[in-house]
């Protein structure tokens, strides 16, 4: 996650963020369970950043490193989704076309576009057909800290503009937001297999997030496919 392509990236998706939110979507496609025997794992891409000034979300490389762990250690605990392998790319020019073609899946998810328009993308397509395999997992998470400062100035913002507007108007900050998703996608049939994303008021660098947040993920892989 160190490198000048992941950070150029973040700055444009954290600064959606809060645009850019999705809670509780889930998709499926009219793949049967039985189809799904093996699946592999590509590197999930995890962004994280802290707010120090109003609403200004800065990214934070050292954030981010931390929280990748701590969510890679949750996917690879959960064992809901057949995952078989995981995909490790040595090439840095291939990885970071990986890396930016789930984002691109990040932002159609989270924007209005029907799960059913999206394509997969094309070097991940590619590298499941090199390799004889037919579905992938995407998986992404992307969160935020407040500095303590920030917290006490915007809550007083807040409730003085509630005070002022009789409460007819108010906006109060959340200390920490934590999105994520998971995404299959069928290389068979060059589209997505299933997807699920959610939105939790909870800390992006505790472990017990991720693990929350797995659960609420897979269990509309339950639902549908169990």
């Amino acid at each position: 996650m160190k490198n000048s392509f992941l950070i150029i990236l973040a700055f444009s998706f954290l600064g959606g963020f809060f645009a850019s939110c999705t809670t509780n979507r889930g998709f499926v496609s009219t793949v049967k369970r039985a189809e799904i025997q093996q699946v592999q794992q590509f590197e999930p891409l995890t962004l994280v950043g802290i707010i120090e000034k109003g609403d200004k979300i800065a990214y934070s490389d050292s954030l981010t490193e931390i929280a990748q762990g701590l969510f890679e250690t949750a996917l690879s605990n959960d064992k809901t989704i057949p995952v078989t392998e995981k995909i490790v790319i040595e090439d840095s020019i291939v990885n970071d076309k990986v890396q930016y073609e789930i984002y691109l899946m990040m932002r159609y998810i989270n924007g209005r576009v029907h799960v059913q328009d999206i394509p997969i993308p094309p070097t991940i397509d590619s590298i499941l057909e090199a390799r004889n395999e037919r579905f992938g997992l995407l998986a992404y998470s992307q969160g935020f800290v407040r500095t303590d400062d920030n917290y006490d100035k915007e809550f007083g913002k807040g409730a003085a503009i509630a005070l002022l507007t009789l409460g007819t108007y108010y906006k109060m900050p959340n200390k920490y937001v934590t999105h994520g998703g998971i995404v299959i996608v069928d290389s068979q049939n060059n589209n997505v297999a299933f997807v699920a994303a959610e939105s939790f008021n909870y800390h992006p660098m505790k472990a017990d997030t991720y693990q929350k947040m797995m659960i609420g993920l897979v269990r509309l892989f339950r639902k549908r496919y169990y």
